[in-house]
């Protein structure tokens, strides 16, 4: 495999498991790899389902966010929106993997999807909705939330519909956390879109989290390793051709990654 290639697909998979959960990623190093402190998520027993809860951070409540969010079913909607239509877009998600793949001018889109992670508004509602409902885990939580982008201008769009999907095994507290996080941190975020004249586009996007075990200092200690390997990858990164897309999107997930570990050790 060429250098290229590696960094990209090391980059992307470290960025892909700080986004789905810090806690259930096997190694953060991306093109170098590290002792990261999610190998204490293998501990059994209950554990924390957010970072913020070993640190000390109460969790916050997003009760009156979203004031126009309403729902339909078990999804939520935001605004005056064709129902019949979010639903049928919902019914059936693009992947935007396939799309990106196919046709370059997806890849920032993808990105969106990807790097919701640092200190943004998206990730801290989703530490927030974790640490609320999660706070004394035992087994893995698991959600795809089928999301409904509506255009709102040629490059662009917003969320205006998150639908989560759960296996029959998940708990009551596992449900509530899909259903937080998509009014919470979906709902209304913004959305770059390829020109098209398409008014809605819906994408799944996945989310899983672990227990996570530990004490503040070992997680300290090991954030400050993995941000000390992913700056030594961005650097790295930086001497290819970021006129290349994919060499672009790998650059984007990385820097969004240190913001994540850089967030989380300051906590």
């Amino acid at each position: 495999m060429s250098t290229r290639k590696l960094i990209c697909t090391l980059a992307g998979l470290a960025a892909v498991c700080a986004l789905l959960s810090y806690a259930a990623s096997e190694r953060l190093g991306g093109l170098r790899g590290g002792s990261t402190a999610s190998a204490a998520a293998h501990h059994a027993g209950p554990g924390y389902g957010s970072y913020l809860q070993i640190a000390g951070v109460p969790a916050r409540d997003y009760d009156a966010a979203n004031a126009g969010a309403h729902r339909d079913g078990d999804a939520w909607v935001l605004g005056d929106v064709d129902l019949e239509a979010v639903r049928a877009a919902a019914a059936a998600p693009q992947d935007l993997d396939r799309l990106a793949e196919a046709d370059p001018k997806w890849i920032p889109t993808q990105t969106w999807k990807m790097r919701h992670g640092g200190a943004s508004p998206f990730a801290l509602a989703k530490e927030h909705c974790s640490a609320r409902h999660l706070a004394r885990m035992e087994a893995m939580c698991k959600a795809d939330i089928s999301v409904v982008v509506e255009r709102q201008g040629a490059g662009e769009g917003h969320v205006v519909y998150a639908r989560p999907a759960l296996g029959d095994g998940a708990t009551d507290d596992c449900r509530a956390y899909a259903d937080c996080i998509a009014r919470d941190a979906w709902l209304d975020r913004a959305t770059p879109l390829p020109d098209g004249p398409d008014p809605l586009h819906a994408f799944q996007a996945g989310d899983i989290r672990l227990p996570m075990h530990g004490t503040r200092d070992e997680w300290q200690v090991s954030l400050h390793s993995e941000i000390e390997l992913v700056t030594d990858n961005l650097a790295a990164i930086r001497q290819l051709d970021l006129a290349d897309p994919q060499i672009r999107q790998s650059l984007d997930l990385q820097q969004d990654l240190l913001e994540q570990l850089e967030w989380m050790a300051a906590l």
